[in-house]
Protein backbone atom coordinates (compact mmCIF):
# COMPACT_ATOMS: atom_id res chain seq x y z
CA UNK A 1 0.00 0.00 0.00
CA UNK A 2 1.22 3.51 -0.76
CA UNK A 3 2.43 5.73 2.04
CA UNK A 4 -0.28 8.08 3.29
CA UNK A 5 -0.42 11.42 1.52
CA UNK A 6 -0.46 14.42 3.88
CA UNK A 7 -4.03 15.64 4.11
CA UNK A 8 -3.06 19.23 3.40
CA UNK A 9 -1.38 18.13 0.17
CA UNK A 10 -4.54 16.29 -0.84
CA UNK A 11 -6.65 19.37 -0.08
CA UNK A 12 -4.21 21.54 -2.03
CA UNK A 13 -4.76 19.22 -5.01
CA UNK A 14 -8.52 19.40 -4.45
CA UNK A 15 -8.37 23.19 -4.47
CA UNK A 16 -6.30 23.36 -7.66
CA UNK A 17 -7.95 20.65 -9.70
CA UNK A 18 -11.51 20.13 -8.45
CA UNK A 19 -13.21 22.59 -6.09
CA UNK A 20 -11.70 25.41 -4.08
CA UNK A 21 -14.97 25.75 -2.17
CA UNK A 22 -14.97 22.10 -1.14
CA UNK A 23 -11.31 22.24 -0.11
CA UNK A 24 -11.95 25.28 2.07
CA UNK A 25 -14.96 23.62 3.66
CA UNK A 26 -12.85 20.53 4.46
CA UNK A 27 -10.21 22.72 6.08
CA UNK A 28 -12.68 24.74 8.16
CA UNK A 29 -14.51 21.64 9.38
CA UNK A 30 -11.29 19.65 9.92
CA UNK A 31 -12.97 16.97 7.82
CA UNK A 32 -11.50 13.65 6.82
CA UNK A 33 -11.40 12.59 3.18
CA UNK A 34 -13.36 9.70 1.68
CA UNK A 35 -11.18 6.97 0.21
CA UNK A 36 -13.56 4.04 -0.39
CA UNK A 37 -17.24 3.18 -0.43
CA UNK A 38 -19.64 0.24 -0.35
CA UNK A 39 -23.44 0.07 -0.31
CA UNK A 40 -24.76 2.91 1.84
CA UNK A 41 -21.37 3.62 3.43
CA UNK A 42 -18.28 5.66 2.64
CA UNK A 43 -14.99 5.21 4.51
CA UNK A 44 -12.42 7.93 5.16
CA UNK A 45 -8.63 7.84 5.20
CA UNK A 46 -8.63 6.96 8.92
CA UNK A 47 -10.89 3.93 8.42
CA UNK A 48 -14.00 5.56 9.89
CA UNK A 49 -17.30 4.65 8.19
CA UNK A 50 -20.16 7.04 7.46
CA UNK A 51 -23.73 6.48 6.28
CA UNK A 52 -23.80 8.40 3.00
CA UNK A 53 -26.78 10.75 2.86
CA UNK A 54 -25.02 13.05 0.40
CA UNK A 55 -24.58 10.54 -2.44
CA UNK A 56 -23.11 13.24 -4.65
CA UNK A 57 -26.49 14.99 -4.40
CA UNK A 58 -28.53 11.97 -5.38
CA UNK A 59 -26.38 10.05 -7.86
CA UNK A 60 -25.99 6.72 -6.08
CA UNK A 61 -29.61 5.53 -6.05
CA UNK A 62 -28.57 1.85 -6.17
CA UNK A 63 -25.74 2.27 -3.66
CA UNK A 64 -21.99 2.46 -3.98
CA UNK A 65 -20.19 -0.28 -5.95
CA UNK A 66 -23.48 -1.98 -6.74
CA UNK A 67 -22.50 -5.55 -7.74
CA UNK A 68 -25.05 -5.85 -10.57
CA UNK A 69 -23.95 -2.61 -12.21
CA UNK A 70 -20.29 -3.37 -11.59
CA UNK A 71 -20.61 -6.77 -13.28
CA UNK A 72 -22.42 -5.28 -16.29
CA UNK A 73 -19.71 -2.64 -16.73
CA UNK A 74 -16.89 -5.17 -16.46
CA UNK A 75 -18.53 -7.48 -18.98
CA UNK A 76 -19.05 -4.65 -21.46
CA UNK A 77 -15.51 -3.37 -21.04
CA UNK A 78 -14.25 -6.80 -22.06
CA UNK A 79 -16.32 -6.66 -25.26
CA UNK A 80 -16.67 -3.15 -26.62
CA UNK A 81 -16.12 0.01 -24.55
CA UNK A 82 -16.56 2.99 -26.84
CA UNK A 83 -18.38 3.68 -30.09
CA UNK A 84 -18.44 6.86 -32.19
CA UNK A 85 -21.65 8.91 -31.98
CA UNK A 86 -22.84 7.96 -35.46
CA UNK A 87 -22.41 4.24 -34.75
CA UNK A 88 -25.52 2.54 -33.42
CA UNK A 89 -25.07 -0.39 -31.07
CA UNK A 90 -27.59 -2.81 -29.53
CA UNK A 91 -27.27 -1.54 -25.94
CA UNK A 92 -28.22 1.99 -26.96
CA UNK A 93 -31.32 0.69 -28.68
CA UNK A 94 -32.16 -1.52 -25.69
CA UNK A 95 -31.82 1.42 -23.30
CA UNK A 96 -33.99 3.66 -25.46
CA UNK A 97 -36.67 0.98 -25.54
CA UNK A 98 -36.44 0.54 -21.77
CA UNK A 99 -36.73 4.25 -21.06
CA UNK A 100 -39.77 4.51 -23.32
CA UNK A 101 -41.32 1.67 -21.30
CA UNK A 102 -40.81 3.12 -17.81
CA UNK A 103 -41.36 6.82 -18.61
CA UNK A 104 -44.99 8.03 -18.68
CA UNK A 105 -46.22 9.09 -22.09
CA UNK A 106 -45.14 8.30 -25.64
CA UNK A 107 -41.57 9.20 -26.48
CA UNK A 108 -39.91 9.57 -29.86
CA UNK A 109 -36.27 10.53 -30.12
CA UNK A 110 -33.89 10.03 -27.17
CA UNK A 111 -30.59 11.86 -27.33
CA UNK A 112 -27.68 10.80 -25.09
CA UNK A 113 -24.98 13.08 -23.68
CA UNK A 114 -22.19 12.88 -21.15
CA UNK A 115 -23.62 15.26 -18.54
CA UNK A 116 -26.91 16.76 -17.43
CA UNK A 117 -25.81 20.28 -18.29
CA UNK A 118 -24.92 19.13 -21.81
CA UNK A 119 -28.37 17.58 -22.17
CA UNK A 120 -29.94 20.86 -21.03
CA UNK A 121 -27.92 22.74 -23.65
CA UNK A 122 -29.09 20.26 -26.27
CA UNK A 123 -32.73 20.93 -25.38
CA UNK A 124 -32.11 24.68 -25.50
CA UNK A 125 -30.81 24.41 -29.07
CA UNK A 126 -33.84 22.33 -29.95
CA UNK A 127 -36.56 24.54 -28.45
CA UNK A 128 -35.02 27.74 -29.84
CA UNK A 129 -34.92 26.21 -33.32
CA UNK A 130 -38.39 24.65 -33.20
CA UNK A 131 -39.97 27.84 -31.82
CA UNK A 132 -37.86 30.14 -34.00
CA UNK A 133 -40.48 32.90 -33.87
CA UNK A 134 -40.08 33.09 -30.07
CA UNK A 135 -36.96 33.68 -27.99
CA UNK A 136 -38.32 33.83 -24.45
CA UNK A 137 -37.54 31.10 -21.90
CA UNK A 138 -39.07 31.00 -18.42
CA UNK A 139 -37.30 29.34 -15.49
CA UNK A 140 -37.89 29.23 -11.75
CA UNK A 141 -35.95 31.25 -9.20
CA UNK A 142 -33.41 29.09 -7.34
CA UNK A 143 -33.63 26.32 -9.94
CA UNK A 144 -30.56 24.42 -11.03
CA UNK A 145 -30.01 23.35 -14.65
CA UNK A 146 -26.23 23.08 -14.83
CA UNK A 147 -23.29 25.46 -14.96
CA UNK A 148 -21.83 25.09 -18.42
CA UNK A 149 -21.59 28.42 -20.22
CA UNK A 150 -24.60 27.97 -22.51
CA UNK A 151 -26.77 26.69 -19.64
CA UNK A 152 -25.83 29.59 -17.35
CA UNK A 153 -28.54 31.98 -18.60
CA UNK A 154 -31.28 29.62 -17.39
CA UNK A 155 -29.64 28.92 -14.04
CA UNK A 156 -32.18 30.21 -11.55
CA UNK A 157 -29.48 30.93 -8.99
CA UNK A 158 -28.18 33.80 -11.13
CA UNK A 159 -24.49 32.78 -10.92
CA UNK A 160 -24.27 33.44 -14.65
CA UNK A 161 -23.90 37.19 -14.06
CA UNK A 162 -20.29 36.64 -13.01
CA UNK A 163 -19.54 35.12 -16.41
CA UNK A 164 -21.14 37.73 -18.65
CA UNK A 165 -23.67 35.28 -20.08
CA UNK A 166 -26.94 36.93 -19.07
CA UNK A 167 -29.84 36.74 -21.49
CA UNK A 168 -32.52 39.36 -21.88
CA UNK A 169 -34.89 36.67 -23.13
CA UNK A 170 -34.87 34.67 -19.86
CA UNK A 171 -37.53 35.42 -17.23
CA UNK A 172 -37.32 34.13 -13.66
CA UNK A 173 -40.44 33.51 -11.59
CA UNK A 174 -40.87 32.23 -8.02
CA UNK A 175 -41.13 28.46 -7.81
CA UNK A 176 -44.70 27.36 -7.14
CA UNK A 177 -46.25 30.71 -8.15
CA UNK A 178 -48.53 29.86 -11.07
CA UNK A 179 -49.92 33.42 -11.31
CA UNK A 180 -46.39 34.82 -11.81
CA UNK A 181 -45.75 32.12 -14.39
CA UNK A 182 -48.90 33.05 -16.31
CA UNK A 183 -47.76 36.67 -16.45
CA UNK A 184 -44.28 35.67 -17.62
CA UNK A 185 -45.55 33.35 -20.35
CA UNK A 186 -48.16 35.81 -21.58
CA UNK A 187 -49.32 34.75 -25.04
CA UNK A 188 -46.48 32.31 -25.39
CA UNK A 189 -42.74 31.89 -25.02
CA UNK A 190 -40.32 29.37 -26.41
CA UNK A 191 -40.25 27.06 -23.38
CA UNK A 192 -40.77 26.71 -19.65
CA UNK A 193 -38.04 24.81 -17.79
CA UNK A 194 -39.08 23.32 -14.45
CA UNK A 195 -37.76 20.89 -11.87
CA UNK A 196 -40.78 18.84 -10.70
CA UNK A 197 -39.24 19.12 -7.23
CA UNK A 198 -36.92 22.07 -6.79
CA UNK A 199 -33.47 20.73 -5.97
CA UNK A 200 -30.20 22.32 -5.01
CA UNK A 201 -29.80 24.24 -1.76
CA UNK A 202 -33.44 25.40 -1.98
CA UNK A 203 -35.22 22.04 -1.87
CA UNK A 204 -38.97 22.51 -2.27
CA UNK A 205 -41.85 20.23 -3.24
CA UNK A 206 -44.65 22.11 -5.03
CA UNK A 207 -48.31 21.99 -4.08
CA UNK A 208 -50.51 19.40 -5.79
CA UNK A 209 -51.60 20.63 -9.22
CA UNK A 210 -48.65 22.94 -9.86
CA UNK A 211 -47.17 20.84 -12.66
CA UNK A 212 -50.63 20.20 -14.13
CA UNK A 213 -51.21 23.95 -14.23
CA UNK A 214 -47.90 24.46 -16.04
CA UNK A 215 -48.85 21.79 -18.55
CA UNK A 216 -52.23 23.46 -19.17
CA UNK A 217 -50.62 26.88 -19.55
CA UNK A 218 -48.08 25.54 -22.05
CA UNK A 219 -50.84 23.80 -24.03
CA UNK A 220 -52.91 26.97 -24.15
CA UNK A 221 -50.03 29.13 -25.39
CA UNK A 222 -48.14 26.72 -27.63
CA UNK A 223 -45.18 26.74 -25.26
CA UNK A 224 -42.91 23.73 -24.76
CA UNK A 225 -42.70 22.24 -21.25
CA UNK A 226 -39.24 20.92 -20.35
CA UNK A 227 -39.05 18.83 -17.16
CA UNK A 228 -35.59 18.64 -15.59
CA UNK A 229 -35.68 15.29 -13.78
CA UNK A 230 -31.92 15.08 -13.34
CA UNK A 231 -32.19 14.84 -9.54
CA UNK A 232 -35.71 13.50 -9.14
CA UNK A 233 -35.93 10.47 -11.44
CA UNK A 234 -35.30 6.75 -10.86
CA UNK A 235 -37.02 6.52 -7.49
CA UNK A 236 -35.31 9.36 -5.68
CA UNK A 237 -38.68 11.05 -5.02
CA UNK A 238 -40.67 7.84 -4.44
CA UNK A 239 -41.77 7.34 -8.06
CA UNK A 240 -39.88 6.56 -11.25
CA UNK A 241 -40.36 10.19 -12.26
CA UNK A 242 -41.59 13.15 -10.20
CA UNK A 243 -43.96 14.34 -12.96
CA UNK A 244 -46.07 11.29 -12.09
CA UNK A 245 -47.29 13.00 -8.91
CA UNK A 246 -49.42 15.32 -11.07
CA UNK A 247 -49.96 12.87 -13.92
CA UNK A 248 -48.11 15.24 -16.25
CA UNK A 249 -46.32 14.39 -19.49
CA UNK A 250 -43.86 17.11 -20.57
CA UNK A 251 -42.76 17.77 -24.13
CA UNK A 252 -39.14 17.12 -23.19
CA UNK A 253 -37.66 15.37 -20.16
CA UNK A 254 -34.00 15.46 -19.09
CA UNK A 255 -32.44 12.63 -17.07
CA UNK A 256 -29.04 12.02 -15.50
CA UNK A 257 -27.66 11.33 -11.95
CA UNK A 258 -29.43 8.07 -11.02
CA UNK A 259 -29.48 6.86 -14.62
CA UNK A 260 -26.42 4.62 -14.17
CA UNK A 261 -26.23 4.43 -10.38
CA UNK A 262 -23.06 6.51 -10.50
CA UNK A 263 -20.89 4.25 -12.63
CA UNK A 264 -20.52 6.58 -15.58
CA UNK A 265 -21.25 10.21 -16.33
CA UNK A 266 -24.37 9.91 -18.44
CA UNK A 267 -27.49 11.88 -19.33
CA UNK A 268 -30.22 12.00 -21.93
CA UNK A 269 -33.08 14.10 -23.24
CA UNK A 270 -36.37 12.44 -24.16
CA UNK A 271 -38.46 14.19 -26.83
CA UNK A 272 -42.16 13.43 -27.04
CA UNK A 273 -43.33 11.35 -29.97
CA UNK A 274 -45.86 13.98 -31.05
CA UNK A 275 -43.15 16.64 -31.07
CA UNK A 276 -40.50 14.66 -32.91
CA UNK A 277 -42.92 13.53 -35.61
CA UNK A 278 -43.07 17.18 -36.65
CA UNK A 279 -39.60 18.31 -35.59
CA UNK A 280 -37.09 15.43 -35.44
CA UNK A 281 -34.00 16.47 -33.44
CA UNK A 282 -31.74 15.15 -36.21
CA UNK A 283 -33.21 17.60 -38.68
CA UNK A 284 -32.85 20.50 -36.27
CA UNK A 285 -29.23 20.05 -35.28
CA UNK A 286 -27.01 17.49 -36.97
CA UNK A 287 -24.44 17.77 -34.18
CA UNK A 288 -26.84 16.73 -31.41
CA UNK A 289 -25.28 13.28 -31.12
CA UNK A 290 -22.39 13.03 -28.64
CA UNK A 291 -20.32 10.22 -27.14
CA UNK A 292 -22.77 10.03 -24.22
CA UNK A 293 -24.51 6.91 -25.49
CA UNK A 294 -21.44 4.70 -25.53
CA UNK A 295 -21.76 0.96 -24.72
CA UNK A 296 -20.38 1.09 -21.17
CA UNK A 297 -22.77 3.89 -20.18
CA UNK A 298 -25.73 2.06 -21.67
CA UNK A 299 -24.74 -1.21 -19.98
CA UNK A 300 -24.53 0.48 -16.59
CA UNK A 301 -27.88 2.23 -17.09
CA UNK A 302 -29.66 -0.97 -18.07
CA UNK A 303 -28.19 -2.78 -15.04
CA UNK A 304 -29.20 0.04 -12.68
CA UNK A 305 -32.77 0.04 -13.99
CA UNK A 306 -32.89 -3.76 -13.60
CA UNK A 307 -31.68 -3.46 -10.01
CA UNK A 308 -34.29 -0.82 -9.18
CA UNK A 309 -37.05 -3.04 -10.57
CA UNK A 310 -35.79 -6.36 -9.17
CA UNK A 311 -35.45 -4.95 -5.66
CA UNK A 312 -38.60 -2.79 -5.74
CA UNK A 313 -36.61 0.31 -4.81
CA UNK A 314 -39.44 2.62 -5.83
CA UNK A 315 -41.63 1.25 -3.03
CA UNK A 316 -38.71 1.26 -0.62
CA UNK A 317 -38.09 4.89 -1.44
CA UNK A 318 -41.71 5.72 -0.63
CA UNK A 319 -41.83 3.73 2.62
CA UNK A 320 -38.35 4.33 4.03
CA UNK A 321 -38.27 7.86 2.67
CA UNK A 322 -41.46 8.51 4.60
CA UNK A 323 -39.87 7.13 7.77
CA UNK A 324 -36.83 9.33 7.29
CA UNK A 325 -38.78 12.50 6.60
CA UNK A 326 -41.34 11.96 9.37
CA UNK A 327 -38.51 11.28 11.79
CA UNK A 328 -36.77 14.49 10.73
CA UNK A 329 -40.02 16.44 11.11
CA UNK A 330 -40.51 15.13 14.64
CA UNK A 331 -36.97 16.01 15.68
CA UNK A 332 -37.12 19.41 13.95
CA UNK A 333 -40.17 20.33 16.02
CA UNK A 334 -37.97 20.26 19.12
CA UNK A 335 -35.55 22.85 17.70
CA UNK A 336 -37.57 25.58 15.94
CA UNK A 337 -34.80 28.09 16.63
CA UNK A 338 -32.43 26.05 14.43
CA UNK A 339 -34.70 24.39 11.83
CA UNK A 340 -37.30 26.17 9.74
CA UNK A 341 -38.90 23.13 8.10
CA UNK A 342 -38.27 19.71 6.52
CA UNK A 343 -38.95 19.89 2.76
CA UNK A 344 -38.99 17.09 0.21
CA UNK A 345 -40.56 13.84 -0.95
CA UNK A 346 -39.34 10.24 -0.66
CA UNK A 347 -35.55 9.91 -0.39
CA UNK A 348 -35.20 13.54 -1.44
CA UNK A 349 -35.49 15.42 1.83
CA UNK A 350 -33.51 17.66 4.15
CA UNK A 351 -33.40 20.19 6.97
CA UNK A 352 -34.03 23.83 6.06
CA UNK A 353 -31.87 25.64 8.57
CA UNK A 354 -32.07 29.15 9.95
CA UNK A 355 -28.77 30.31 8.55
CA UNK A 356 -25.62 28.94 6.98
CA UNK A 357 -23.91 28.76 10.37
CA UNK A 358 -26.35 26.04 11.45
CA UNK A 359 -25.81 24.10 8.24
CA UNK A 360 -22.04 24.13 8.84
CA UNK A 361 -22.46 23.12 12.47
CA UNK A 362 -24.89 20.32 11.57
CA UNK A 363 -22.52 19.01 8.90
CA UNK A 364 -19.69 18.90 11.42
CA UNK A 365 -21.73 17.35 14.23
CA UNK A 366 -23.24 14.70 11.94
CA UNK A 367 -19.81 13.84 10.59
CA UNK A 368 -18.59 13.31 14.15
CA UNK A 369 -21.44 10.81 14.54
CA UNK A 370 -20.82 8.89 11.32
CA UNK A 371 -23.31 10.52 8.93
CA UNK A 372 -22.54 12.48 5.77
CA UNK A 373 -25.25 14.88 4.57
CA UNK A 374 -25.39 17.04 1.43
CA UNK A 375 -24.07 20.48 2.31
CA UNK A 376 -25.27 23.31 0.07
CA UNK A 377 -21.78 24.92 0.08
CA UNK A 378 -23.65 28.23 -0.03
CA UNK A 379 -22.64 30.35 2.95
CA UNK A 380 -24.75 33.27 1.66
CA UNK A 381 -28.08 31.40 1.64
CA UNK A 382 -30.53 32.67 4.27
CA UNK A 383 -32.13 29.25 4.78
CA UNK A 384 -29.96 26.55 3.17
CA UNK A 385 -31.17 22.96 3.04
CA UNK A 386 -28.83 20.30 4.40
CA UNK A 387 -29.90 17.41 2.20
CA UNK A 388 -30.49 13.74 3.00
CA UNK A 389 -30.38 11.74 -0.25
CA UNK A 390 -29.30 8.22 0.81
CA UNK A 391 -29.19 5.19 -1.52
CA UNK A 392 -32.69 3.82 -2.03
CA UNK A 393 -31.74 0.41 -0.60
CA UNK A 394 -31.04 1.87 2.84
CA UNK A 395 -32.44 -0.23 5.70
CA UNK A 396 -34.75 0.92 8.49
CA UNK A 397 -32.03 0.31 11.08
CA UNK A 398 -29.72 2.67 9.22
CA UNK A 399 -32.46 5.31 9.02
CA UNK A 400 -32.80 5.05 12.78
CA UNK A 401 -29.05 5.60 13.12
CA UNK A 402 -29.38 8.74 10.99
CA UNK A 403 -32.24 10.08 13.10
CA UNK A 404 -30.36 9.43 16.33
CA UNK A 405 -27.34 11.25 14.93
CA UNK A 406 -29.52 14.21 13.87
CA UNK A 407 -31.12 14.40 17.31
CA UNK A 408 -27.77 14.26 19.12
CA UNK A 409 -26.25 16.82 16.75
CA UNK A 410 -29.06 19.30 17.29
CA UNK A 411 -28.80 18.85 21.04
CA UNK A 412 -25.08 19.60 20.90
CA UNK A 413 -25.65 22.72 18.80
CA UNK A 414 -28.45 24.00 21.05
CA UNK A 415 -26.10 23.76 24.04
CA UNK A 416 -23.48 26.01 22.43
CA UNK A 417 -23.27 29.54 23.75
CA UNK A 418 -24.86 32.28 21.67
CA UNK A 419 -21.56 34.10 21.40
CA UNK A 420 -19.87 30.92 20.20
CA UNK A 421 -22.44 30.49 17.44
CA UNK A 422 -22.10 34.14 16.40
CA UNK A 423 -18.32 33.88 16.22
CA UNK A 424 -18.53 30.71 14.14
CA UNK A 425 -21.06 32.44 11.89
CA UNK A 426 -18.44 35.07 11.06
CA UNK A 427 -16.01 32.30 10.14
CA UNK A 428 -18.56 30.58 7.89
CA UNK A 429 -19.58 33.76 6.09
CA UNK A 430 -15.98 34.72 5.44
CA UNK A 431 -14.38 31.31 5.12
CA UNK A 432 -13.23 31.79 1.54
CA UNK A 433 -11.18 34.80 2.62
CA UNK A 434 -9.37 32.92 5.41
CA UNK A 435 -5.78 32.12 4.33
CA UNK A 436 -5.04 28.41 4.09
CA UNK A 437 -1.95 28.82 6.27
CA UNK A 438 -4.28 29.51 9.20
CA UNK A 439 -6.14 26.26 8.58
CA UNK A 440 -3.20 23.88 8.15
CA UNK A 441 -3.58 20.56 9.93
CA UNK A 442 -0.90 18.97 12.04
CA UNK A 443 0.08 15.41 11.27
CA UNK A 444 -3.12 14.37 9.53
CA UNK A 445 -2.60 12.07 6.57
CA UNK A 446 -4.81 10.79 3.78
CA UNK A 447 -4.24 7.69 1.68
CA UNK A 448 -3.55 8.59 -1.93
Amino acid sequence: MKSPMPLDQLLDDCERHWSASAAKLYRIAKSSVETSCDGVYVTDHTGKRFIDCACSYGVFVVGHRNPKVKSAVQEQLAIFAMAPPEHSHPLREQLSKRLRTIAPGSWGEIRYTVSGAEAIEQTMRYVLKVKSDRKGIVVMTNSYHGKTLAAMPILGQQHHKAYGTSSDEVTYVPYGDIAALERAVGKGVCAVYVEPILGGAHLEAPSVGYLANIRALCDATGTLMVADEIQTAFGRCGKWFAVEYDGVIPDIMVLSKGLTGGYTSFACALYSEALTQVHPPTSVEEDMRTTGGHPVACASALAAIDYIEDNDLITRSQVNGGLLRQGLIKIAGEYPEIIRDVPGVGMMTGLRLRGSVYEALMSMELSNRGVHAGNSMNEKAANPVLRFYPPLAIERAQIQEILEAVSASLKAISERSNIGVRLFSLVVRNMYQIPNRMLRSKGRNAHA
